[in-house]
């Protein structure tokens, strides 16, 4: 598994818009942690807290809501 660390700046209320694509070791997308503000400490607070992480990713604020969404389909 790895997290992929993608980071689509601030809403216009000045939230952070950051968060971690969970993969397999296919590239499968399993979940999507969502930064909030609590840091690195939102992984292991989601029960990633040994996976791999990437650096830093900047993507467009449509890439993040993409995540966001398709972790709540898998996850109703």
């Amino acid at each position: 598994m790895i997290a992929i660390y993608i980071d689509a700046g601030n809403d216009n209320n000045g939230n952070p818009k950051r968060g971690w694509i969970i993969t397999d070791d296919d590239a499968n997308f399993i979940d999507f942690v969502d930064e909030g503000y609590e840091g690195n400490s939102a992984l292991a607070s989601r029960g990633y807290g040994n996976i791999s992480a990437t650096q830093r990713i900047e993507v467009k604020p449509s890439v993040y809501r993409d995540a966001r969404r398709q972790a709540s389909r898998q996850h109703k």
